[in-house]
């Protein structure tokens, strides 16, 4: 399945100016970085109270969740620039355009033209706590929708093509003081880290979640589909989701839950929200903490169902990598659940991956991993539990769509195949 994805997050390219503030310039100049150039002669910045439109940028791909493919067909992206109070609930559409994917297609680049007299209104609507974001949504041609039709829409009972992806929010600097519009160069500027993020809803049940990921072309802490499919068969209520859980849970209990390479969190998150009494540590490199912890934070107060404790803790399958106190959560703990989603992609992490599932599984412990199929060898991960610790099928689970090829296994010692 394909992912709509940031490779640049929004930023300002340049000011454009209007003839009729200086009938000497012509209307093609532009401000770079500061300075415009009109003839080769150099304008300098304090010009820029002549300026009538800016132009937000942004560069988007369309790949596979590891990364490993660009979508291959023609595609049609529709781009926004929304603007919202950080302290209200205002939220006004400042600009849209669409955009073309074509096959063959690695990137493509998307620029959006804003009336500086509107940033300027907006201000003045919504007040100075005022943050922009970039939404980009797609719709495919015909020929290609059942080939990447995954996703639940928020009704829980259709699919959708691609998910929706928004920058966190950004303003333009000297957008403050709309006065003073001869320095307002109106660079586009974030909060903090915000620029390495993008933020996506994901329906869950009746709710959804509100996930960030990195954007770029790292696919360590970027959502997998199979993360996405497990929240989908968790929460319908249907007799495939209500029967999973049922072989899930076990006992009426809270349940001490563990996530293994947990990535930006989601899967963790869903189990938080369909089991909320329950503890669940969420573990991963120490590279993923900002982007979890950022997530749990994000939907741990939105949830009133969340009830329990849900935290991250850094964890690295080799050992010999973490501090004491970051083994001992991990070995030291009795879990009912231990989870790992999308962690046998890489045949050469099988051993090291077994025997860290082997160390957290007792007689009392259920083992569920969820994998999209990628190769053949992944079978070998569960001939190795069973080598090892008789680890077997207690109940196997197809993901929908079969298309997404994902899979969801129930393991516990001894166990059959239902």
């Amino acid at each position: 399945m394909y992912h709509v994805r940031f490779l640049k997050v929004p930023y300002s390219k340049c000011l454009q100016y209007s003839p009729k503030c200086d009938s000497h310039k012509k209307s093609s100049t532009k401000l770079y970085s500061g300075k415009s150039v009109t003839g080769g002669k150099s304008v300098d910045r304090l010009q820029a109270s002549s300026a009538t439109t800016l132009t937000v940028c942004s560069v988007v791909t369309l790949t596979t969740d590891l990364g490993d493919s660009f979508f291959y067909g023609n595609a049609t992206l529709s781009v926004s620039l929304i603007a919202s109070g950080r302290s209200s609930s205002k939220v006004t559409n400042v600009a849209q355009t669409k955009a073309k994917w074509k096959t063959a297609m690695r990137a493509l680049p998307i620029e959006l033209d804003v009336s500086i007299k509107q940033l300027d209104r907006i201000m003045k609507h919504i007040g100075a706590d005022v943050r922009f974001h970039m939404r980009v949504s797609i719709s495919m041609d015909s020929e290609y929708k059942d080939e990447n039709q995954m996703y639940v829409d928020a009704n829980g009972d259709s699919l959708a093509t691609f998910l929706p992806v928004t920058s966190l929010g950004f303003w333009f600097s000297g957008a403050e003081d709309p006065s003073n519009r001869k320095n307002a160069i109106r660079n586009v500027r974030y909060d903090n880290d915000n620029h390495r993020y993008v933020s996506r809803d994901i329906p869950i049940g009746t709710t959804s979640l509100k996930l960030l990921e990195e954007t770029g072309e790292s696919v360590a802490r970027h959502l997998w589909d199979s993360g996405i499919l497990l929240g989908k068969l968790l929460t319908l209520s249907n007799q495939n989701s209500d029967i999973f859980l049922e072989q899930l849970k076990g006992s009426p209990k809270p349940m001490n839950i563990l996530e293994l390479g947990c990535g930006c969190g989601i899967v963790g998150l869903t189990l938080s929200h369909v089991f909320p009494q329950s503890h669940v540590v969420l573990t991963d490199l120490d590279s993923a903490r900002n982007v979890c912890e950022r997530n749990i934070a994000l939907n741990c107060t939105r949830s009133s169902r969340t009830s329990g404790k849900i935290e991250f803790s850094s964890f690295d399958w080799d050992s010999s990598n973490n501090t004491m106190e970051e083994n001992a959560k991990v070995y030291d703990a009795e879990w009912d659940l231990v989870v790992a989603c999308d962690c046998t992609y890489n045949a050469d992490s099988f051993d090291i991956l077994t025997d860290v599932l082997l160390k957290v599984v007792s007689q009392r412990t259920k083992l569920l991993l969820v994998h999209k199929e990628r190769h053949g060898s992944e079978a070998r991960v569960f001939e190795l539990l069973k080598e090892k610790n008789n680890l077997q099928f207690q109940w196997k689970q197809q993901l929908e769509p079969a298309a997404a090829k994902s899979r969801a296994d129930i393991l516990v010692q001894g166990g059959i195949v239902n």
